[in-house]
């Protein structure tokens, strides 16, 4: 059903990779310089030749849905958002890092945070818990994935979980217009 690792992949295959990955990263390039447009075109275009050579279950396919999906955030819109997380957390579940996983978890979070949805947010990150994986608020964190111990959540909302102080601090100009002081 999904993806396994293959020591010789085929001609395509490794094609597909190859090709896809360069306009994965081209399109972080082009989002980083401020063209959105040009960068959703170009992850299109690898979803288009990761799904082509490697299928929709291949973690690297994933990996192009949720980068697309975080686009989408940027861009506030969160319906084609919504589209693309969920497509990388149905991968994403079955196989691949559990940083991966921890990281969409967060990104559907924040989605539904955006959405005024704090009880969405706090169940999707709260899924972690179940693989001691929990992915920090702070989209900059260079910790990628935590154990449910190491982190702290927020006081006012608990919807939401950071490794440090400091990725709090970090993180409140986004949070702050999402908080919903509930527990």
């Amino acid at each position: 059903m999904f993806a396994t690792t293959h020591i010789n992949p085929s001609a395509g295959t490794a094609l597909g990779l190859s090709s896809g990955v360069a306009l994965n990263n081209q399109a972080l390039q082009l989002e980083a310089a401020g063209d959105l447009q040009g960068a959703e075109r170009l992850h299109l275009q690898a979803i288009e030749v990761k799904e082509a050579s490697l299928g929709t279950d291949h973690v690297t396919t994933a990996l192009s849905y949720n980068g697309l999906g975080e686009l989408y955030l940027t861009m506030q819109r969160l319906d084609k958002a919504e589209e693309y997380l969920d497509k990388a957390l149905r991968v994403r579940e079955h196989s691949g890092p559990k940083s991966d996983l921890a990281v969409t978890r967060d990104n559907l979070a924040k989605l539904y945070e955006m959405k005024g949805d704090v009880q969405a947010a706090r169940e999707m990150r709260r899924r972690g818990k179940a693989d001691n994986n929990i992915a920090c608020g702070n989209y900059n964190c260079p910790k990628l994935s935590n154990s449910t111990s190491s982190l702290s959540q927020c006081a006012g909302c608990k919807a939401v979980f950071y490794c440090s102080r400091p990725c709090q601090v970090a993180d409140w100009k986004r949070h702050k217009n999402y908080c919903r002081k509930s527990a």
